[in-house]
């Protein structure tokens, strides 16, 4: 994993609330809010980037279309980030509308799409035809075939 690649900046807060550490922000304490959760404040000190929590935050819209499952580049970037160096091979076993592909080439890694749906197919061939891009396109037969 490559966690560096997707840190975030730490946030505002920190300037003014690391200035006025208390007894309680300098050990693991537990919070006055009595979730359990503790925490020692004071080791968000100097930093200027932190690891992302572990819910994305991401726009909801896309200007992908002609697919029922279309999502965002940045929510393959985010993870071709995380797990991937450049050069390295990203495989998405359902390519759908291409959108990893694409965003694993754009980031200087190769790829691998694998589609069963003829129609979803022959459209990312069109696609890609129409922007040139090299492709190797080998179809299998499949029961969606034609």
């Amino acid at each position: 994993m490559f966690q560096d690649a997707v840190r975030i900046p730490i946030g505002g807060w920190a300037e003014g609330r690391l200035r006025k550490l208390g007894k309680n922000d300098l050990t693991r304490s537990k919070p006055a809010t009595g979730s359990g959760m503790r925490r020692n404040i004071s080791n968000w000190a100097g930093r200027k980037t932190v690891y992302p929590t572990n819910v994305l935050h991401l726009a909801a819209e896309c200007s992908n279309r002609g697919h029922s499952a279309v999502f965002l580049e940045s929510l393959p970037e985010w993870f071709i980030k995380l797990f991937t160096a450049a050069g390295d091979m990203v495989l998405d076993p359902f390519m759908g509308s291409r959108t990893t592909v694409l965003v694993a080439g754009r980031m200087g890694r190769r790829s691998i799409g694998i589609e069963i749906s003829k129609d979803y197919w022959d459209q990312v061939r069109e696609k890609l035809r129409k922007q040139n891009t090299m492709l190797d396109l080998q179809p299998k037969p499949g029961k969606d075939s034609k």
